[in-house]
């Protein structure tokens, strides 16, 4: 009979918590060969009647750029959004799509032409068909790349870009009704600090209670962090707040942008990625608009050590939810929910699922979005030159997604051996407040962690989850 340490006394019992925690469950896969029309440069909306429309495209000289649309009851075929050629597919930099209502626009760069090459297009039905591209900067004679666009309260479009060749400051131009198109740039990135802003991380342009705003990552002598930028009462760009507390140093560009949700409790939410200090991780920010202060900030999930990149955001309802691909072996899609307030944004880490475990080879870039309860999720599958969408709801149950009374917990004398499934797991080792302790990811249920007191001790695979009370 094994005889254990005696600094080891140990308790063990499954968890079943009374309070209701928020969880995705998802529906059947849906595939969509991009093999002709493209996978790359995924982006995703909800329409008026909370439905998703996807943009997507592959260069070449068969590429293009298109627009696929859900009718309500399934995919319909992909829509070519212009018939220009040599459209700067980027899945950091190429275009980027807005949606108000059945108002859709998207923001593209012609490769090569970096000054007059930008351009937007614009739907009225939500997709189904577009119009003639719009010229962005027609006669500019300096950058004027990468426009990213957003809608003002009266449904017209605007657009934030990198403006100037060196250094690259932040553009926005804003559409002038009497010529029906894009008014000359302004800086908007006046009150940033330093020089020069990320020449090739995309911008965050949105409107809020009838103000401007755009989440830009700068570059003030190569210090890369996020700073919110806003216009004030007279539509001028004076204000700016670093929401970024990482500041991370790199001479070289990081070609990664961030997302933003408006919270149930009127805070703006962001998540983006930095690698300063332990490589490339995702992180979230609150942002207190009336006050006009950083409210929080942390890692989404800080127990874990693996490189996380492309966090999406989206909030609606009674909840928030966000997806980023994560590298284990393989790049996987990890989907979290929360209530929709900023305290909401502190409990990702617990209640975080791979929803991509079933699946071998990388899954990655992806976009979430919710709307009334239900989930939307796409992602790229490079292997298949696939899209997958998945459609999820929102309900609520304990601290287990799916309960596992066979799963046991059994002290061992460097930590704790779980039996009742086969494969890995992923471990999370809780204080009672719900901080990460330690956390990793074990072989065949063998746990190691070290001397640690009492806590809640998470075990995840697949799909499954359940929480063991341990005390030590």
């Amino acid at each position: 009979m094994r005889v254990f340490p005696a600094f080891l006394f140990l308790v063990f019992f499954s968890f079943a918590s009374t309070a209701q925690t928020p969880v995705i469950s998802w529906t059947e896969l849906v595939t969509l060969d991009a093999e002709e029309f493209g996978y790359t440069n995924l982006r995703m909306e909800l329409n008026a009647d909370g439905h998703p429309l996807l943009l997507h495209g592959k260069s070449g000289s068969n590429g293009g750029l298109y627009s696929t649309r859900w009718n309500g009851t399934g995919f319909e075929a992909p829509v070519q959004v212009t018939a220009e050629t040599g459209i700067f597919i980027n899945d950091a930099e190429g275009p980027r799509m807005a949606v108000s209502g059945n108002k859709v626009a998207v923001g593209y760069q012609i490769s090569g032409q970096w000054a007059t090459g930008g351009r937007v297009v614009l739907s009225e039905d939500g997709g189904q068909t577009w119009g003639d591209p719009i010229p962005v900067s027609p006669g500019a004679t300096e950058d004027h790349f990468m426009p990213v666009p957003a809608f003002d309260a009266d449904g017209n479009p605007w657009v934030a870009l990198k403006w100037g060749n060196a250094p690259a400051l932040e553009g926005v131009l804003n559409w002038d009704q009497a010529t029906g198109g894009f008014a000359p740039a302004v800086d908007a990135s006046a009150a940033i600090p330093g020089d020069a802003v990320c020449e090739c991380c995309a911008s965050m342009p949105f409107l809020l209670d009838g103000r401007q705003y755009n989440l830009v990552r700068n570059n003030n002598s190569n210090i890369r962090d996020f700073q919110l930028a806003r216009t004030d009462a007279y539509g001028v760009w004076t204000e700016s707040l670093d929401v970024d507390e990482t500041d991370w140093l790199i001479n070289s560009c990081p070609a990664s942008e961030a997302e933003v949700a408006i919270l149930g409790d009127g805070q703006i939410a962001a998540v983006f990625m930095s690698a300063a200090g332990d490589g490339a991780r995702t992180h979230w920010s609150t942002i207190d608009p009336e006050g006009w202060t950083l409210s929080g900030t942390d890692r989404i999930d800080p127990g874990l050590d693996f490189t996380e990149n492309n966090p999406s955001i989206d909030a609606d309802g009674d909840f928030a939810v966000a997806a980023w691909e994560r590298n284990d072996g393989g790049y996987d899609i990890i989907t979290a929910v929360g209530s929709n307030d900023a305290d909401g944004m502190a409990q990702w880490h617990l209640q975080n699922t791979n929803a991509t475990s079933e699946l071998s080879g990388h899954s990655r870039r992806p976009v979430i979005r919710t709307a009334g309860g239900t989930v939307h999720l796409v992602y790229q599958r490079s292997s298949g030159n696939e899209i997958h969408y998945r459609r999820g709801t929102i309900g609520t149950s304990g601290m287990g997604a799916t309960p596992m009374a066979d799963w046991t917990c059994t002290p061992t004398d460097r930590g704790w051996r779980i039996d009742g499934f086969t494969g890995d797991c992923h471990w999370r080792l809780l204080d009672w407040a719900g901080r990460v302790l330690a956390a990793g990811r074990a072989q065949n249920g063998q746990i190691e962690t070290g001397r640690w007191n009492a806590g809640l001790l998470e075990i995840s695979a697949g799909k499954s989850r359940k929480t063991f009370k341990v005390i030590r």
